[in-house]
């Protein structure tokens, strides 16, 4: 009973509080409540550039965190990728992608998620994550523009199913794919040889 009285009154402060998440927290079950704030305590540890010790995770008051919801969660997801939790990084990566605010922080999520399902060659997750993002480009590209000097990088979902498409044998979509992104200015390393392949 006494526990009980002292979840209802304790403070709720700390991060959770200053980007509004602990409604969020609180509707987690127990045990991802506990890998949530796992993971914060450990890059409370091993990260020395993080601002934060572990009990500024649920309480005392943070100012300027200097992080989104959606950038909390990833940076606890790649601290579990650099634990080899890699269910752990998942679960938090997708967790930050239900926060993310605009379709640029949508595709670097999607990046990671994409880099790790590559890390475990997961082909499936791999063509889930690249069409994900790739759907997602009309709509990030002049963000990603503007980060580059105008020119737009190389893009890991596009050469990744490319290469997905022709390993399934879909070598007129992978060529579509190709030429499509190609004209938008994304550039393939290995373009040429790439294309001369696909057109057989």
């Amino acid at each position: 009973m006494i526990g009980k009285v002292f979840r209802i009154f304790r403070e709720k402060g700390g991060i959770l509080k200053t980007l509004d998440l602990w409604d969020w927290y609180e509707g987690l079950d127990t045990k991802d409540q506990k890998r949530v704030k796992y993971f914060f305590s450990l890059k409370s540890i091993k990260d020395m550039r993080f601002p934060f010790k572990a009990k500024h995770f649920d309480s005392g008051e943070v100012q300027n965190p200097g992080y989104t919801k959606a950038t909390f969660l990833g940076t606890l997801a790649q601290t579990a990728l650099l634990d080899e939790k890699y269910e752990d990084a998942e679960w938090l990566y997708l967790r930050a992608l239900d926060f993310a605010q605009s379709p640029y922080e949508k595709h670097l999520i999607l990046n990671d998620l994409l880099m790790l399902s590559q890390k475990l060659k997961d082909f499936e997750k791999m063509e889930k994550y690249a069409s994900m993002d790739l759907s997602l480009f009309d709509e990030y590209k002049e963000d990603l523009k503007e980060r580059n000097a105008g020119n737009l990088p190389q893009i890991n979902s596009y050469e990744i199913m490319i290469y997905l498409l022709e390993k399934k044998g879909k070598r007129s979509e992978a060529l579509d794919l190709l030429e499509k992104l190609h004209l938008e200015g994304v550039p393939h390393p290995f373009y040429e040889e790439v294309k001369k392949r696909l057109k057989g």
